[in-house]
């Protein structure tokens, strides 16, 4: 694995985000209203396209993704849910194996962030008030280096109404304020390593403290893959990858859940 570089050379290397606002100005409106059809096996030539706009950030990269977007006939959920997803883990075992720079990988992850955040303009569960399918606050730890993850879980969450309040590196002070202003079915908190369990473990046992009655609590992320069972580990109540099973436990079920299983 290559070392890692300055934070000021990333942000002025991953400046351009013209080639983004292109595309998701176009995909939106192309895809926004297909249904999401079951995709045995994600198409390679759109992860690899997917990969090469990224790392380019250019116009002309998105363009070319997008004559290979419409061909693929995807649904806008099936790009943010399968292919994002899969072309940002590409990335990191690039970086992993040595065949990509760190550099690459956050300019290109961050620019897949950054199409997430105005595709994601799409579902407005929370600009329409109180949808009646729920609220749900969504925690990402301090100094993770890579958001992707959750803000995939805050769009699947969105597409079907559930009202979602995404806090990174909240302070309990802030936690504090959020649950006595507000109502949450549930909480939600993203882990990538085994390392953030210890803090996690600290968040979790603070919001039981300050619970005005028993909520749920579920720890998900890339950790499931590293811990068999992050919620004994920190006190939560489930952990699961499954938006479906989370939002069940919580007590929100819906019928569309299935979709979330089809890209």
């Amino acid at each position: 694995m290559q070392e890692f570089q300055p934070l000021n050379q990333v942000r002025a290397l991953a400046g351009d985000t013209s080639g983004v606002s292109f595309f998701a100005s176009q995909v939106v409106s192309l895809l926004a209203d297909r249904s999401a059809k079951s995709v045995v096996e994600p198409r390679e030539t759109l992860v690899t396209g997917l990969m090469t706009a990224s790392l380019s950030g250019t116009k002309a990269a998105f363009a070319e993704l997008l004559t290979e977007v419409k061909r693929a006939r995807i649904s806008l959920a099936a790009l943010a849910d399968v292919y994002i997803p899969i072309a940002a883990r590409r990335m990191g075992q690039a970086w992993h194996d040595d065949e990509m720079s760190w550099i690459d990988v956050t300019i290109g992850v961050g620019r897949m962030q950054s199409l997430l955040r105005e595709i994601g303009t799409a579902w407005v569960a929370d600009q329409a008030g109180d949808t009646g399918h729920g609220t749900v606050m969504l925690i990402v730890p301090d100094r993770e280096q890579h958001t992707l993850g959750p803000m995939v879980a805050t769009g699947q969450m969105r597409r079907y109404g559930v009202s979602v309040c995404l806090r990174i590196a909240p302070s309990f002070n802030e936690l504090r304020s959020l649950m006595a202003a507000r109502h949450f079915d549930g909480v939600m908190i993203s882990v990538a390593t085994k390392e953030k369990l210890e803090s996690v473990t600290k968040t979790v046992q603070f919001l039981k403290t300050i619970m005005d009655k028993p909520t749920p609590i579920v720890v998900g992320g890339a950790v499931m893959s590293k811990v068999e069972d992050p919620a004994s580990c920190t006190g939560a109540d489930f952990s699961s990858n499954d938006i479906g099973a989370a939002l069940e436990v919580m007590g929100l079920k819906f019928d569309a859940f299935c979709v979330l299983k089809r890209a």
